[in-house]
């Protein structure tokens, strides 16, 4: 199985808001893939589609070569799902709800969940309703890592952690799914937990797909050329391909480019110029370029 999750032209609709637009997703075996997005852009649909809590409107889509929606009760054994909120029994403890999990599942690591609940420093006989949302969200994935899923999806995960859970949260996953050669998918906004443990990125914006390639691709592509003609430059210099944008500052441009750095780098040195330069694009950077509507218009 060469991706563990696959989709072709998946939509959702909520009346005449389109919330996914003709999504074509893989996401490759053992990866650690990252949804990036403002809110709005669609992850948290992707994923509740995937795992079966929201119907596509339109297309079709596979976890772990299982069909969504022919194989939803499959999917869901071997799936494991952290919503951005998670639905947890208030009126349990700690213990109950974990004991209550382990009763859903034919697989269960108990050593796992006694270990996270040490390292999260976890009250076992609290309620629930009494935990702060980081410490639902810690027990939340415990509850998401016992069954040991082949495939993990993590919505917003970290929302209330403070950095030294964030980090902490990140190894368990780390430790647990992706060093078993499992994967996992997280939609998210935290730029910071992106660079920290995906391996590929996939760009939302508006329901939309809009880039998808290794974190390492993105950065290494993603450049901004800064030069100041002697003249005037002919229109065509910025209608190549691979200009993602262009920026006028007086007499200076600000060129994104996201391809054929050499070939557009050369093309602009023909020219006339007082100054040429590259200069590296941070992940911010290129995020915003993509998910805004600013970032989606000349100025």
């Amino acid at each position: 199985m060469d991706c563990a999750v696959r989709t072709h032209s998946l939509s959702k609709n909520y009346g005449i808001k389109r919330a996914v637009a003709d999504l074509n997703l893989e996401v490759p075996a053992g990866s650690v893939y990252a949804l990036l997005g403002l809110n709005g852009a669609g992850k948290s649909t992707i994923l509740k589609m995937l795992i079966g809590l929201t119907r596509p409107t339109a297309g079709s889509g596979f976890c772990l070569g299982m069909d969504i929606l022919a194989r939803g009760m499959q999917v869901r054994e071997k799936v494991g799902y952290l919503g951005e909120e998670p639905h947890l029994y208030g009126y349990m403890t700690v213990k109950q709800a974990i004991r209550f999990c382990r009763g859903l599942y034919r697989q269960w690591d108990e050593g796992l969940v006694e270990r996270y609940l040490e390292a999260f420093q976890l009250p076992s006989q609290s309620k629930i309703h009494e935990l702060s949302q980081g410490m639902k969200n810690q027990l939340a994935l415990i509850l998401a890592l016992a069954p040991r899923p082949e495939l993990l999806l993590l919505d917003e995960p970290t929302a209330g952690f403070d950095p030294v859970k964030r980090r902490l949260f990140y190894s368990a996953v780390l430790r647990e799914v992706v060093s078993e050669g499992k994967t996992v998918l997280i939609a998210t906004n935290r730029l910071d937990d992106v660079e920290r443990v995906a391996d590929r990125i996939g760009l939302m914006h508006r329901g939309s797909l809009v880039r998808t390639c290794s974190l390492d691709e993105l950065k290494s592509q993603e450049k901004e050329i800064r030069v100041v003609f002697q003249k005037e430059p002919p229109p065509e210099l910025f209608e190549q391909p691979g200009v993602w944008q262009v920026f006028r500052e007086g007499r200076a441009y600000r060129v994104a480019v996201f391809d054929r750095l050499e070939e557009i780098w050369q093309s602009f040195d023909a020219f006339p110029h007082y100054t040429l330069e590259v200069k590296s694009t941070d992940l911010e950077e290129i995020f915003l370029r993509y998910v805004t509507e600013e970032g989606n218009e000349d100025d």
